[in-house]
């Protein structure tokens, strides 16, 4: 019998196993704390599957999931298997495409469609189990979502005028969120990826392992060209037709998504420039994702920065 230090069964992986599942256990309660754990649930598998290699990753990854789905069966928790899975296998794929040192923008790009097309190949199965199309699936979901959201305002404001508004509209927001499904689900996903390549990076660097080196994201841009589509997304959406609508403004979103991005490498930028201190800029940046005006600004910098540039990054160049 071997000691734990030897063979596959060392001390890595046993904290490696002990990390990974509390981090999936905090992303399966309902709290703030569950969707911190939620969002960050893949480091944990990214840190060891980089450090132990594959196979010992792999184990990680399959034996925290199933410890922590049997111990939710003893909770009243809404996590099943499958969402956890979704959100640990960010961990494997983000470590497989950043040892190939790509880009920042290829990276994401890589591990947002890999994860894509893990979760359209888990709706493809569910549909034909089911004997249900995915859009019936998806917006049966979504509907669902909509209506616990709406009971949880209900209990929280009391049966108040906005709350009776809002479940007299429940109908038309569940319509109006599936038309924004796509955009929803890419935009998350690159979030989703793009924070974990950011946490990643610093939990890679503390430890003295190997990162890509992604250059100075704080003087990260959209080439100008792109706001044409932009403005072509605009005029989509002013054409009287549905489907034409639709499309525009699903485009419209995810390059505003990609904009916001711009803008927060702006702020970065300036961050660094009069050396803020960390906590100054952990609350900036919790401001801007709490406050909708403060996120729409950023959004609108970033935009902006298209004629004003900002950093004066044509200067340098």
């Amino acid at each position: 019998m071997k000691r734990i230090g030897d063979g596959i069964f060392n001390r890595n992986f046993i904290s490696g196993i002990a990390i990974s599942s509390l981090v999936f256990l905090l992303a399966g309660t309902i709290s703030i704390f569950g969707s911190i754990g939620a969002m960050l649930a893949p480091l944990p598998i990214l840190y060891y599957y980089s450090k132990l290699g594959r196979v010992q990753g792999v184990l990680i990854f399959l034996l925290s999931l199933s410890f922590v789905v049997i111990a939710l069966r003893f909770v009243d928790s809404q996590a099943t298997f499958l969402n956890l899975f979704l959100l640990g296998s960010l961990g494997p794929i983000l470590s497989e495409v950043l040892r190939r040192n790509h880009s920042v923008e290829i990276t994401v790009f890589y591990s947002a469609v890999a994860l894509l097309a893990l979760g359209l190949i888990f709706l493809l199965y569910f549909s034909f189990t089911q004997w249900k199309g995915p859009l019936y699936l998806i917006e049966s979901y979504i509907a669902e979502t909509v209506k616990e959201n709406i009971n949880v305002y209900f209990q929280l404001s009391g049966s108040s005028e906005q709350a009776e508004l809002l479940r007299r509209n429940a109908g038309h927001i569940t319509r109006f969120l599936t038309n924004l499904f796509p955009a929803i689900v890419l935009v998350g996903t690159s979030f989703f990826v793009w924070l974990n390549i950011l946490a990643g990076r610093l939990l890679f660097q503390k430890n003295g392992m190997w990162y890509p080196d992604f250059g100075d994201l704080s003087r990260w841009k959209i080439p100008d060209k792109y706001v044409w589509l932009v403005i072509i997304s605009g005029i989509l959406i002013l054409l009287p037709v549905r489907g034409i609508k639709i499309a525009g403004l699903n485009m419209l979103v995810v390059l505003l998504f990609f904009y916001l991005f711009q803008g927060l490498s702006i702020i970065n930028f300036y961050f660094n420039k009069k050396s803020m201190p960390v906590f100054v800029r952990i609350l900036g940046y919790f401001l801007i994702f709490a406050q909708q005006f403060l996120l729409l600004l950023v959004i609108g910098l970033g935009l902006i920065d298209v004629w004003a540039d900002f950093r004066k990054l044509e200067k340098v160049k």
